[in-house]
């Protein structure tokens, strides 16, 4: 999986940076957290895909990040960025990253409404 975006209520443009893009055998592994920012065009992509936290919290786009405990029905928002997202936007969120997990074919894909 790769970095996809994507917009709820037209008003929140996310950029979603899946923490696995490991492949085993050819196939892609689903990850089971994503880290959030909100989608500018300044964000320095070496810098968001790094694992080092502290640059990921100093970024003042990152909002935090969804881990999935089951796909689908449990999931946790640690809000450790600049700033906390409200439940229904992370609600929302989570029904499109869900959407996205369940479709190989749109990983490839920039772009997801």
């Amino acid at each position: 999986m790769s970095i996809f975006y994507l917009t709820i209520d037209k008003k929140l443009s996310l950029k979603i940076v899946p923490e696995t893009r490991v492949y085993m055998d050819g196939h892609p592994i689903l990850t089971h957290s994503y880290s959030l920012y909100r989608q500018t065009e300044s964000d320095d992509v070496k810098i968001i895909v790094s694992e080092d936290d502290e640059k990921k919290q100093a970024n003042p786009n990152y909002l935090g990040y969804i881990t999935f405990e089951i796909p689908g029905r449990v999931f946790h928002y640690i809000a450790d960025g600049q700033e906390d997202l409200p439940a229904e936007e992370i609600e929302l969120i989570v029904e499109q990253i869900t959407y996205y997990r369940d479709r190989p074919d749109l990983w490839n894909k920039a772009h997801i409404q």
